[in-house]
């Protein structure tokens, strides 16, 4: 009878168990400097999330997100993410774009060893061995900085030119692109650095123009990103222009305007791809008009690979015991063996690596295209290379 009471105690325990949803947390900066990746992030996962539930959940089990808007703030960043690994008991932390705040939520998934994806965080140093518990889903500094020289090279320019905030993203975008372009045999001629909140970029500017480059490279966040646009516009500098990802934002080409008309950006996001089309439709219909950029991508990409991992046996065998800290590190092996995993990024046919030792899942090869500014920074299109010379 002992027996028999035992069996259907635990049975109710593990029925118990199942019947828990799963909770994902995220943590990003929804306002902020940063307000539009850190949306746009969260937006994707809530969407990747609603999806699987629609469909029955993972294995049975629905989940659950718990959102936290980190403000830009390192230290409330890292406080949010305490919250989610300690309050929630959550099983994985997704977000983190800007550097800063990212690197501040490492510690936290490190120390409480739950699985942390870090979104479009770029410094290259991020996912350095050792990362037991954290992988980074977008690109890093040094692979936008390659696809850079090599469009800068195959186009035929010689004399390039950067500017750059003080931030860590806009310093070691700079310090990367710089590399890049030694290996290809490109000096840089000129290279300026200002402090994110000046009004006055014109001394800056006025010095690289001296400097006759024959493209300028420009590495900011949003606001101070279209103070430098507008700077070169009104100073009549006529090179052509490429800026970092942060010119994916639409604060960026909204508060620039005309001044961001023809300017490139590396983009991992192919517009062509019928998958991503399918995808920008439908976030599109939720969440109102977004231009194919890389930041809801790699949060859809991160969620629906968090949610793969979910399924599989180990981390289901210890869901089913109740034992979080079992999941959380079958999750992180599971994460693991994502060798090749295809989501919306690159193009067609290129795929997510990661291993035990790499847990920077974006590849260097088919990652990247080029998308140019137009319509008074309304746009993203394809751009015509033939026409991206040297002056």
């Amino acid at each position: 009878m002992r027996t028999a009471f035992a069996a259907a105690a635990f049975a109710c325990s593990v029925s118990a168990h199942a019947a828990e949803p799963v909770v994902i947390c995220s943590v990003d900066d929804r306002s902020g400097a940063a307000a539009d990746t850190g949306t746009q992030g969260y937006q994707a996962v809530q969407m990747a999330i609603d999806e699987a539930n629609a469909a029955g959940g993972v294995a049975g089990r629905k989940i659950k997100l718990v959102a936290y808007d980190g403000k830009t703030d390192p230290q409330l960043t890292a406080t949010f993410a305490s919250r989610c690994a300690e309050d929630d008991r959550a099983l994985i932390i997704i977000g983190g774009n800007p550097s800063a705040p990212a690197a501040a939520m490492i510690p936290i998934a490190t120390e409480n060893r739950i699985p942390y994806f870090m979104l479009s965080a770029g410094t290259d140093s991020l996912t350095d061995p050792p990362a037991p518990y954290h992988f980074r889903f977008g690109p890093a500094n040094r692979q936008d900085a390659a696809a850079i020289a090599d469009l800068l090279a195959k186009q035929g320019f010689k004399r390039p030119a950067i500017i750059n905030n003080s931030l860590p993203f806009g310093t070691d975008g700079a310090r990367a692109t710089t590399a890049a372009l030694k290996k290809k045999n490109i000096t840089v001629v000129a290279q300026q650095t200002y402090d994110v909140n000046a009004t006055d970029l014109s001394p800056q500017l006025t010095n690289l123009r001296e400097a006759k480059p024959d493209v300028l490279l420009v590495f900011p966040y949003a606001a101070d990103g279209a103070r430098v646009l507008r700077t070169a516009r009104q100073l009549n500098m006529s090179a052509p222009v490429i800026v970092s990802r942060s010119a994916l934002l639409d604060t960026l080409r909204r508060l620039a305007g005309a001044a961001s008309d023809g300017a490139l950006i590396p983009d991992t996001v192919d517009p062509a791809r019928p998958d991503v089309q399918k995808f920008f439709a439908d976030f599109n219909g939720r969440y109102g008009p977004h231009q194919p950029t890389l930041y809801p991508v790699i949060g859809y990409d991160a969620a629906k690979a968090a949610l793969q991992v979910i399924g599989t046996p180990p981390v289901q065998k210890a869901l089913d015991a109740g034992d979080l800290e079992a999941a959380r590190k079958a999750l992180r092996d599971g994460v693991e063996k994502l060798t090749q995993f295809k989501g919306l990024q690159g193009e067609q046919g290129a795929s997510y690596r990661f291993g035990p030792q790499q847990h920077h899942g974006s590849p260097d090869e088919k990652w990247y295209v080029f998308v140019e500014v137009a319509n008074d920074g309304a746009r993203l299109v394809k751009p015509d290379l033939a026409k991206f010379k040297p002056l």
